[in-house]
């Protein structure tokens, strides 16, 4: 899917990933309160720019905010009159792959890295896969896991990590859910130092 560079529409990248952050976030069912300097780090922005389209998006009435322990919170307002249109544009854009591949660039312990293209798709409605994304070897789960939590906005996404061993244990029994994951449609193999795409 080619990427809308939702930029150019709301002219600055900064309030873009505001906007993504919070209607996501909000469409989760979270609605979470954000101080501006937890956004600031999340969004790896400076912190003036970022007081700045806060300021501006309250004013528009987009967002809300409120003071709470010396320190001012803001969330979406939940009134406002374009609500519904804002989740359905964020909704519809987001595209976690380059999250994706940023991440798994510094796990040097998997051989293997397949996600599926139909992860951009995850935030609106549940796929098909047999999993989202399979890997081979070793990960953190517990990293892995609040990454996808952050990445996805707390969806299930579905994913398997077995062994090399296993994994060729299997292929050699004609292991046939392990041939329907590597064979799935949209798979993008992101990783392969066992030359596992021999097999499709």
């Amino acid at each position: 899917m080619k990427n809308f560079d939702l930029t150019k529409l709301f002219w600055s990248k900064t309030r873009t990933k505001l906007l993504e952050k919070f209607f996501l976030e909000y469409e989760s069912w979270n609605n979470d309160w954000f101080h501006m300097r937890a956004l600031s780090r999340d969004l790896e922005e400076q912190i003036n720019s970022i007081k700045r389209e806060l300021d501006s998006l309250e004013e528009l009435h987009i967002l809300k905010s409120r003071e709470e322990a010396k320190k001012k919170y803001f969330f979406v307002n939940k009134n406002f009159i374009l609500l519904d249109e804002f989740k359905s544009i964020f909704l519809k854009t987001y595209n976690p792959h380059e999250s994706i591949k940023k991440f798994f660039k510094d796990q040097k312990w998997l051989n293997l890295i397949i996600i599926n293209e139909e992860l951009s798709k995850r935030l609106s409605w549940n796929t098909n896969n047999i999993v989202d994304i399979f890997l081979i070897w070793e990960l953190d789960k517990v990293v892995f896991n609040d990454f996808l939590a952050k990445t996805f906005f707390n969806r299930k996404i579905k994913y398997a990590i077995i062994t090399k061993d296993d994994f060729e244990k299997r292929l050699e029994y004609n292991d046939k859910l392990i041939f329907n994951i590597i064979k799935q449609s949209g798979n993008i193999f992101l990783k392969d130092d066992i030359w596992v795409e021999k097999y499709i």
